[in-house]
């Protein structure tokens, strides 16, 4: 069973944050976070899911000039960010084997409905597209990282990028918030698909807005009793081409 082909049942309004369901089929079994409002076969924006299919951008259809330009811009916000910054030291773990098995175990380990749940939290509750506040015992240490801008290999750098990007956004950013419209859990094929949308304003003198909607699609797999499920595959999509949502830094007078 697809995602696609099964929509979730409505948590009630009052709920106060997003809740765990399961379902279970004769092939497949599915479990739903939902947010306080219901959802129907449109798709957060108001448009079909065959249209925002159709629409997503993703890394592989965004041009090779925005890509230089986010990867130029983060790679200078990492040098600003890790001026007197202590070296890593030399004698730690070198593959990848190696430093998997010195990792610390994660306080509880993660079973599917889960992470999950830890996910959908990491939108609802700490709003991690703003504040990059994430679990990272939640993610293998070498998780693919991509979005319609960037792709790399790492824990280690996501977390980097996060925390040097914190400061600017911090300064910058005024009434950030993240919209929660779906999280589901895919059991069969080892996935978490998330919907979103994050909006803030920008303290710039043009008074630029940021308002982009995506889903991220967390891949995970099994590491053990000990460790539970990890993901390590993360895949943002946007609903615009990566050209107009970096064109919204520029844009003047939207607030």
């Amino acid at each position: 069973m697809t995602l696609a082909s099964a929509s979730p049942r409505a948590v009630a309004p009052a709920a106060p944050r997003a809740r765990l369901r399961a379902a279970r089929g004769s092939r497949s079994r599915r479990a739903a976070l939902a947010p306080p409002s219901a959802s129907s076969g449109a798709g957060p924006s108001g448009r079909d899911d065959d249209d925002l299919e159709s629409s997503r951008s993703s890394y592989a259809s965004s041009s090779g000039a925005v890509k230089g330009l986010v990867s130029g811009l983060t790679s200078l916000v990492n040098a600003l960010g890790s001026a007197g910054s202590a070296p890593s030291p030399g004698d730690a773990p070198s593959t990848r084997r190696e430093r998997r098995d010195a990792r610390a175990l994660p306080a509880t380990p993660r079973d599917p409905p889960a992470l999950a749940l830890c996910i959908a939290e990491e939108f609802t509750e700490k709003k991690y597209l703003w504040t990059g506040d994430i679990e990272p015992e939640m993610y293998d240490l070498f998780c693919t990282f991509t979005d319609p801008t960037l792709s790399f290999v790492g824990l280690e750098t996501f977390e980097t990028n996060l925390r040097n990007l914190q400061p600017f956004l911090t300064a910058l950013v005024r009434d950030a918030d993240v919209e929660l419209f779906a999280c589901e859990l895919d059991e069969p094929s080892r996935r978490v698909r998330a919907s979103w949308r994050m909006t803030g304003n920008l303290a710039l003198p043009w008074r630029p807005r940021i308002d982009l909607r995506g889903r991220t699609t967390f891949t995970y797999y099994d590491a053990g009793v000990e460790r539970g499920c990890l993901i390590e595959a993360y895949d943002e999509e946007w609903e615009i081409g990566a050209g107009e949502a970096v064109a919204q830094l520029a844009r003047p007078w939207k607030w």
